[in-house]
């Protein structure tokens, strides 16, 4: 009996970590192709800010956006990203005002400064986008990230072209680090929905 137990629990060890290594090379794979396409609104999901100036890596992604819309991809460009405790600046508002600075007209900059995690944060922009009679948008961020986006982005019925940030500042082991979380996010996400994994990280 014991020596069945333990090879049915090195079979599902074993099926753990090839799911995973799978989830991983999805992740990897999919980040590296640009599926930008001509819409009218581009979502950058937010990151880090320091009292009202954006992280490197929020000022990858802001100036990545930049470039589609200067391009023309979109018309309107979409900000995300809520404040952490204590802060008195929020990751949208800080995007929208750097985005401003860079020539972006004010009325097409849109600061949806809801969320603590990628999927409440895209949940209240899918609402916008739905006010907006738009059921797709290109979403920018870093290329671990956009995987997942792209699954949270289906589950809330919106049609995702992903722009990964071709010029991002993370690097080396720091860049291994989100892959290897991402992976384990998505391989969670896949089984029990982002949704369910936001509820249970924040409580509601």
């Amino acid at each position: 009996m014991i020596k069945l137990m333990l090879r049915v629990a090195s079979i599902v060890i074993l099926l753990g970590a090839a799911y995973f290594v799978y989830t991983l090379f999805e992740v990897y794979s999919f980040g590296q192709h640009n599926y930008a396409r001509p819409v009218r609104a581009e979502v950058v999901l937010g990151a880090a800010e320091y009292d009202g100036i954006p992280s490197d890596v929020l000022r990858a992604r802001l100036d990545h956006a930049l470039v589609l819309f200067k391009e023309g991809f979109a018309k309107e460009i979409i900000t995300t990203g809520g404040a952490e405790k204590g802060d008195v600046y929020n990751e949208a508002e800080v995007g929208a005002r750097y985005l401003r600075s860079k020539g972006v007209p004010y009325g097409d900059v849109i600061a949806v400064p809801t969320g603590n995690d990628t999927y409440q944060s895209m949940a209240v922009v899918a609402d916008v986008l739905r006010s907006m009679h738009l059921t797709s948008a290109i979403f920018v961020s870093d290329r671990f990230h956009e995987y997942r986006v792209r699954g949270i982005a289906e589950s809330l019925g919106i049609t995702d072209y992903s722009s990964p940030v071709t010029a991002s500042p993370i690097h080396g082991e720091a860049l291994l680090r989100y892959y290897l979380r991402e992976a384990l996010a998505v391989s969670a996400g896949k089984l029990v929905g982002y949704k369910l994994l936001s509820i249970l990280r924040h409580g509601s």
